[in-house]
């Protein structure tokens, strides 16, 4: 502009080289140059290089993680140390708890709480338990406590502790899976003291196995083979008559006793606990035998008396009486079958029995002896089985009798409905229906109490009724003549055809009313009845009534 100062260079005494001239690429990076040197990176074009930062976050996270793996290693390192040289938390030897001990201490204390030490052998219904006086007669305390801190795994300390903590510890004394030992193996005698003495230990163990095996037949049968609770013979059951293995049952105990067990079970055995069946069977012989067993335990019959049910019949009973022959087939042992029927009758069998009962009057009356009541037909009850069996026979089957009564209500009850009652003591003859009501009452004569003309008691039955009938007496051996010849017009027998109700027209009519005519005007055992009486009495009854005689 006019008014501007004007700027001069200053003089040089050195002479200015004329510049050469610059190529065109290199002015522009020049230029480009200078640029980035005056403007903010707002500035730049959106396409120019961007300068990298320094990653200092991953290289603190970098240390940082390798003091934790330091850490972690170190804790880990001081776990493997502790627990190579101290048990975890419910570690237990013999019982005792050796928590975080070292193995002397240990040993200490099981040598000192030890004193108690018990071994059990149990499986199959066997049990033998072995308690010495004092356990260290039978164990190196030390060795027993150093031999369980080997097995302490310190590598997988973290694990074993967490389950140490979770209630889940190492123990001594954890449940022995099944079929553990094996047998053909060395067992590890190095934990035993000197003292111990093994031979009398394996003798113990075998007589207990001895003693055990006497219950047992070792044989196959059906006695051992039918499982009550199944209802049924099953293989299984048939199984549990083996005998034990007497010497593999001693090495399991042994082998327990090595590795400081309290407790040994059968099951570690499995087959080899026991001996095999007589002649070698196996469970197809078996299966196919209880198959068989099991088709004769269908039936299921109730045997009936009157209306009272006397017995049951069904599997469990058939099963008691089921035998296998040499080639396994089942049949049933009739001699237990007879005997089963026999019982039954002495259980059921009423005639002739002591009965109590009280008259409608109140008197109260005890009898035995006579021939009314029940009589079991034993033969016909063994047939009515092998029946009922054979053909899988269900529901209610009346129980064969030789004689019945008119009900059962128990040994020792009554068993009739209506009775004629004749009280010899009285010398009254009473007749009621089953409900008690009386239906006729007279006063009769009976036998003359001399020891030979007596009127027996006891529970009888009429027998049969006839009309204008003549009674004759036994033969007089001297004159070989009936010793007494006498007509009667109504006639009701009960004991045979010798004692009944009769007529008796060369009595006195007092004599009736007399109960102690019977002395001199007795009969030779019949009852004397007056004739209107016995008249009445005829067109009441039928055979098959119940009459009881008694004083």
């Amino acid at each position: 502009m006019p008014n501007e100062p004007q700027h001069k260079a200053p003089a040089s005494t050195t002479t200015t080289q004329p510049t050469p001239p610059i190529p065109l690429k290199a002015a522009a990076a020049s230029r480009g140059q200078h640029a980035a040197a005056h403007f903010s990176p707002a500035a730049q074009p959106a396409d120019a290089p961007k300068e990298k930062k320094p990653r200092r976050a991953g290289r603190v996270f970098l240390i940082v993680f390798a003091v934790l793996v330091a850490l972690t290693l170190g804790a880990y390192g001081a776990g493997v140390y502790v627990f190579s040289h101290h048990y975890y938390p419910g570690t237990t030897i013999a019982g005792i708890d050796v928590s975080m001990m070292d193995a002397t201490e240990a040993a200490t204390s099981l040598t000192n709480e030890t004193s108690a030490y018990t071994l059990t052998v149990e499986g199959d219904g066997f049990t033998w338990s072995y308690s010495p006086e004092s356990a260290d007669e039978v164990f190196d305390m030390q060795k027993a406590a150093e031999s369980v801190l080997e097995a302490n795994d310190a590598l997988a300390w973290p694990i074993h502790l967490a389950a140490a903590l979770s209630n889940d510890s190492q123990s001594t004394e954890e449940e022995p899976e099944t079929a553990t030992i094996d047998l053909d193996a060395e067992i590890d005698r190095s934990l035993f003291a000197p003292t111990f003495d093994e031979e009398a230990f394996v003798s113990d163990v075998q007589t207990a196995v001895d003693t055990f095996n006497e219950q047992r037949s070792g044989a196959f049968d059906a006695a051992s083979s039918y499982d009550a609770e199944a209802a049924a013979f099953t293989v299984e059951q048939a199984r549990s008559n083996e005998k034990l293995n007497r010497d593999n049952v001693a090495q399991l105990a042994l082998a327990s006793l090595a590795r400081l067990d309290t407790a040994a079970s059968l099951d570690e055995l499995g087959a080899d606990a026991f001996e095999p069946l007589a002649g070698g069977l196996t469970d197809d012989d078996l299966a196919e035998a209880c198959d068989a067993a099991n088709e004769l335990l269908g039936c299921n019959v109730s045997f009936k008396l009157g209306s009272s049910v006397a017995a049951t019949l069904d599997g469990s009973t058939i099963a008691g009486w089921i035998t296998f022959d040499e080639s396994l087939t089942p049949t049933l042992n009739q001699e237990a079958l007879t005997t089963w029927a026999q019982q039954l009758g002495q259980s059921f069998n009423t005639v002739g029995t002591e009965r109590t009962y009280t008259r409608p009057d109140g008197k109260q009356i005890t009898v035995s002896g006579g021939t009314f009541g029940w009589t079991v037909d034993v033969d016909a009850v063994v047939q009515a089985v092998q029946t009922a069996v054979a053909e899988h026979q269900t529901g209610e089957i009346d129980l064969p009798c030789t004689t019945t009564g008119d009900v059962y209500t128990g040994a020792g009850q009554p068993d009739w409905g209506a009775y004629i009652d004749v009280d010899i003591s009285e010398q009254r003859a009473r007749y009621y229906d089953a409900s008690g009501t009386l239906l006729w009452e007279t006063g009769v004569v009976t036998g003359k109490p001399d020891g030979e003309n007596n009127t027996p008691t006891g529970v009888y039955k009429i027998n049969n009724k006839l009309r204008n009938i003549t009674l004759v007496g036994q033969k007089d051996p001297e004159t070989g003549e009936p010793e007494y010849e006498s007509p009667v017009d109504y006639w009701i027998a009960f004991i045979g055809s010798s004692i009944g109700f009769h007529d008796a027209s060369w009595q006195n009519p007092s004599v009736y009313n007399n109960p102690k005519a019977y002395r001199w005007a007795g009969s030779h055992g019949c009852i004397n009845t007056p004739y209107d009486k016995v008249a009445e009495l005829y067109n009441m009854v039928q055979p098959g009534l119940c009459v009881i005689v008694h004083n």
